[in-house]
């Protein structure tokens, strides 16, 4: 549990157990309540870098719309996120992204004292997520359940930036070539009104907006705007589908880092946990779910349960849920027996 001050009184925040994409809900109590979502996220700058990390009000994934339990001040709920980027110092105000707006459940702006309570609370529940031990394995496992979803919005992207470059360099085509024939077609008037003045011939060569000459004068203009154009969309293409390639490059787990570990057991009333098996979670999110799923299944038909414990191996896997269990339990002790 962390314990941090607000403008509006203090705040407790107790994390829970990572789950498979490696996010961490802050269940609050105090002068706030309801429920803060952190995970790791990509860069602002650049998707295939995971060096950032997002909390949002609400439980929802932080890639959606946020849901019950929202964060609640004064019973009053509401909506918002910040994002840590890790690339700068906390104490930076470029270090954080925070929201325009926090707004309340029917889209109204949080009132001054509400506001600086609610980004005090993201701040804090960040901070503490990016500094767990195991950051690098939460990292690796939010690349992991956020890189099919990006895959397929770069994939997009990229057709978008090749059709906008293609449709820029034609463009840049096309004036440059009006340009050359109205300067030509003036020239060859030039020549004929030298040879021979009429007054149709004065009317063609004649400087006017849409005149040979102006067509001539502002085309090659035109062809260099649309040039710098496709220069750009290329700039963003090559940054695109570098993204893309960094995220579809296979990323190992952080070597002697925690892991995700499934502890079977049950709770025990001593602040203990009678542990019936660990195992290795699957790396893949899809999968881990499944496994929990039936591991989950098969624990509640003899009271038991399925805890996601993070850890270098099964037996520190099953270490730190005993400690955890005597954490939990002094932690509950001391709330009720506090004055």
């Amino acid at each position: 549990m962390i314990t941090f001050a607000t403008p509006s009184g203090p705040v407790r925040a107790v994390p829970s157990q990572p789950d498979a994409a490696g996010a961490v809900r802050y269940l609050l109590t105090g002068a706030a309540s309801g429920t803060v979502h952190v995970t790791a996220t990509s860069s602002p700058a650049r998707w295939d870098r995971f060096d950032a990390v997002r909390a949002t009000l609400g439980s929802a994934s932080a890639r959606k719309l946020p849901a019950e339990p929202l964060v609640r001040i004064r019973g009053r709920a509401y909506q918002g996120h910040t994002v840590r980027v890790l690339a700068y110092s906390a104490d930076v105000p470029w270090g954080w992204q925070d929201p325009m707006s926090l707004v309340d459940t029917d889209d109204r702006p949080a009132p001054e004292q509400a506001s600086q309570t609610l980004t005090a609370i993201l701040r804090a529940c960040a901070g503490n997520y990016a500094a767990r031990s195991d950051f690098p394995s939460l990292q690796h496992a939010a690349r992991r359940h956020d890189t099919p979803q990006l895959l397929k919005w770069l994939d997009a992207m990229i057709s978008h930036a090749e059709r906008g470059q293609a449709r820029w360099l034609e463009e840049a085509e096309a004036h440059r070539v009006q340009a050359a024939r109205s300067l030509a077609a003036w020239w060859t008037l030039a020549r004929w009104f030298t040879a021979r003045p009429h007054p149709v011939l004065a009317l063609l060569l004649a400087p006017g907006r849409e005149s040979l000459a102006h067509r001539a004068e502002y085309l090659p203009k035109w062809a260099e705007i649309s040039r710098g154009a496709a220069d750009e969309e290329g700039r963003r293409l090559t940054l695109f589908r570098s993204e893309y390639e960094g995220l579809a490059r296979p990323t190992a787990a952080p070597e002697g880092q925690e892991r995700a570990h499934f502890v079977v057991g049950q709770w025990t009333g001593g602040g203990d946990v009678d542990i019936w098996h660990v195992e290795e979670a699957p790396t893949d999110p899809d999968d881990q779910a499944d496994v929990h799923q039936q591991y989950s299944q098969d624990a509640e038909e003899t009271f038991g349960s399925v805890n996601v414990v993070y850890a270098t191996s099964p037996q520190a896997a099953a270490d730190q849920a005993h400690r955890e269990a005597r954490e939990t339990s002094e932690r509950i002790h001391r709330e009720f027996t506090r004055p």
